[in-house]
């Protein structure tokens, strides 16, 4: 059950370049996405939710980037879709929200359609996955600090390469 919040304001983001995100979508947060925001937003807190949907999930995901993109602007998010239709999707909503001015954030699919090379790694922001081509890259990788990032372990500072 959720508490009887009144709705928060997009400007509860409190950053006018993460604020604009919205101004055309909605001026208030639903109560599932009020019900987070403090934890997404303000803490390391990890979150698990499961909603309907159309009940805002993608959204509360947006928070939680924004947010690491806040504390650590090199930072790469991971973003898992289940499908390939997906993750095209979301590749190519989030290319027009976050890859337009003033955030300009690069986003990447990973699927089974498609290969990149290091470099197309290196400058993305954040990597749209399925499940299974996140396992396949992920796996088998070890930590060396440096080199050719994918994604970074923020609790050493390490980054993966492949082997």
């Amino acid at each position: 059950n959720l508490f009887d919040l009144t709705p928060l304001p997009v400007q509860a983001l409190a950053d006018p370049r993460y604020e604009q995100l919205y101004a055309n979508r909605f001026d208030v947060f639903n109560p599932i996405q009020t019900q987070l925001f403090h934890i997404l937003y303000h803490t390391d807190t990890p979150v698990l939710l499961g909603a309907p949907t159309g009940s805002g999930k993608t959204t509360v995901a947006e928070i939680a980037l924004l947010r690491m993109k806040k504390q650590n602007p090199k930072a790469k998010c991971v973003y898992i879709a289940p499908l390939k239709s997906l993750a095209r999707e979301r590749l190519k909503e989030w290319s027009k929200l976050l890859g337009a001015p003033p955030l300009k954030w690069k986003g990447l699919e990973l699927s089974g359609d498609t290969s990149h090379d290091s470099r197309a790694l290196n400058n993305s922001d954040v990597l749209i996955c399925t499940p299974e081509k996140w396992d396949l890259i992920s796996r088998g990788w070890r930590g060396v600090p440096g080199d050719l990032a994918s994604s970074s372990n923020a609790s050493n500072g390490k980054r993966f390469v492949r082997e």
